[in-house]
């Protein structure tokens, strides 16, 4: 073997036990910046309250605290925790309703009927109604449960990516819903004939899709 032959050899040996080639470090570089981000959406508080001056029950206000956790695949596989609020004020008098989340307007109407529903999609970054992209929103809410209905009917619904709120796992629990017994009873009145929510009176199949 040439002395040249030996340099060589001596040269890969030394590449070999120090850094990675440039090419296989931006190999691992491309993969950990193409790997998607995985995004959760959690429950965390919901209320319903009667706020009219004269007569509370004709203004209700209904909030849906939720948070959304975004982990970030890499060296330190971060995750981004952030609170919001989604708020529906509804007048049943006169019908005027307002949908907010964190307390910046989304939309405003006026319900013809005992029963609304807003669909819309939320960019949380900057705060506003978006075309695309976002996150998939949708409110839907009536006056009073109707007939054939279970005596825990829910009168209002808040929808995150096609998933009720209810459904969302609760943060800061391992389960994966918030309450499973809950649901088994759920779906036991329903296989019964009993309505359990706004949602099985507008969108009956909902429960098989498994979204909404």
């Amino acid at each position: 073997m040439s002395n040249v032959d030996l340099l060589s050899t001596a040269d890969q040996d030394q590449s070999m036990d120090g850094e990675l080639p440039s090419n296989l470090n931006n190999d691992i570089n491309t993969s950990q910046q193409s790997a998607p981000a995985s995004t959760i959406y959690y429950q965390i508080e919901f209320d319903v309250e009667h706020i009219g001056k004269n007569r509370p029950q004709n203004k209700r206000q209904a909030l849906w605290r939720y948070c959304i956790a975004t982990s970030s695949p890499g060296v330190d596989d971060s995750t981004t925790i952030c609170e919001h609020v989604a708020q529906l004020v509804w007048s049943t008098h006169s019908g005027k309703y307002a949908i907010k989340v964190d307390g910046e307007e989304v939309y405003s109407n006026v319900a013809k009927g005992s029963v609304l529903e807003h669909k819309w999609r939320w960019d949380h970054r900057n705060a506003c109604v978006v075309d695309e992209g976002g996150v998939q929103m949708r409110i839907l809410a009536c006056r009073k449960p109707p007939t054939r209905s279970s005596k825990n009917f829910r009168c209002y619904e808040f929808l995150v990516q096609g998933k009720v709120y209810r459904e969302l796992p609760r943060f800061g629990s391992s389960a994966s819903r918030s309450d499973d017994d809950a649901f088994q009873n759920e779906e036991r009145e329903y296989n019964q004939g009993k309505l359990m929510t706004i949602l099985d009176v507008i969108e009956p199949g909902w429960r098989a899709k498994g979204y909404a």
